[in-house]
């Protein structure tokens, strides 16, 4: 019976840990400034680039290529080349295993920047019992804050 508790706890803490061990390490730098300050400048994460194109493309993993990656993605491109990819992790069902960002108003699936325009403020935060959405918007707005179970 105790033996059964502790391999069940052991595998609890083995799935999030593995949860957020997933995260890159620009993940987690882009995560500690939206708390820090509020906002985040997509701009440091790449020197070189011209535009930067955000692509939702959870949406379309079940209907293409099981091998995508089922958040969203920040490109950063140079002369129609891409430079560098972030991947961002989602949260099945809307509900987060720790603290996840998601980048919001999406046309067409995706969200264009040009070189001058990389700033994405905290607009709203959703608080679960198991972790945060944190949501990202390029106009700047009262933080709003929801508790949800």
């Amino acid at each position: 019976m105790i033996k059964n508790k502790i391999l069940i706890t052991l595998v609890i803490f083995s799935f999030l840990f593995l949860l957020t061990s997933c995260k890159s390490k620009e993940e987690i730098s882009i995560i500690s400034q939206i708390q820090k300050n509020g906002f985040v400048d997509l701009a440091i994460y790449c020197e070189k680039f011209d535009k930067i194109i955000i692509y939702d493309e959870g949406k379309y993993y079940y209907d293409n290529n099981k091998d995508e990656w089922i958040g969203q993605k920040i490109y950063y491109f140079f002369d129609g080349k891409v430079e560098k990819v972030i991947n961002i992790r989602s949260c099945p069902a809307d509900v987060p295993y720790g603290t996840i960002i998601y980048f919001y108003p999406y046309t067409d699936g995706k969200i264009i920047l040009s070189k001058g325009d990389t700033i994405f403020y905290l607009t709203q935060i959703e608080e679960y019992k198991t972790g945060k959405l944190l949501r990202l918007e390029n106009q700047k707005k009262d933080i709003q804050t929801w508790s949800l179970d």
